[in-house]
């Protein structure tokens, strides 16, 4: 079999998020993983919101109150898994990432539907102990909407086919990939 290019592997990766961020079903989800306040890991999925190829930044979006918002404010640093399996491709992305509550966040919360809008702030605060499944009212606030801005450091590409490959890109080699043991 004749192995794949690292070119043709890094355009594959970021055609599949594209894909996972413009479906609007369950399959538009992606696994967070960050490390809480307490040092433990902390997984988790969100909704791909956005890709963008050319800056290497994923968005998706949070509430204020959220765990995994104070787990990225107290550690920037995060991991997200996907799995297609369609084609049998694991990826591994190292994220670095940037909290954004202005203008741009303002502007984006304009768009969300008003039925979404509810995610974001609840009382008691999102986390909060209740007396029972649905003791808390939901707020619609702003405020609590927060825009995650990941910015990708590493992509780990495991293709899990009859032969197994694997291959990793690091931004700071410019991306030039390098074929590891899988």
């Amino acid at each position: 079999m004749e192995h794949p290019a690292y070119v043709d592997l890094l355009t594959h990766t970021w055609d599949m998020l594209a894909d996972i961020a413009t479906t609007k079903t369950a399959s538009g989800t992606i696994t967070l993983a960050t490390v809480d306040t307490n040092d433990q890991p902390q997984a988790c999925v969100v909704v791909l919101r956005s890709v963008d190829p050319e800056h290497q930044i994923l968005q998706f979006h949070t509430d204020a109150d959220s765990l995994k918002f104070r787990s990225l404010r107290h550690n920037p640093k995060a991991q997200i898994l996907v799995w297609n399996e369609t084609v049998s491709i694991q990826l591994r992305l190292s994220v670095e990432v940037n909290l954004r509550q202005d203008a741009e966040s303002q502007a984006l919360w304009r768009q969300v539907p008003s039925p979404s809008q509810v995610a974001y702030g609840k009382h008691p605060a999102t986390g909060a102990v209740i007396s029972g499944p649905f003791d808390y009212r939901t707020l619609s606030s702003q405020d609590k909407f927060v825009v995650v801005e990941c910015h990708v450091t590493k992509i780990d590409y495991l293709s899990l086919k009859a032969e197994h490959f694997r291959a990793v890109f690091e931004k700071e080699d410019s991306w030039s990939g390098k074929w590891i043991s899988p």
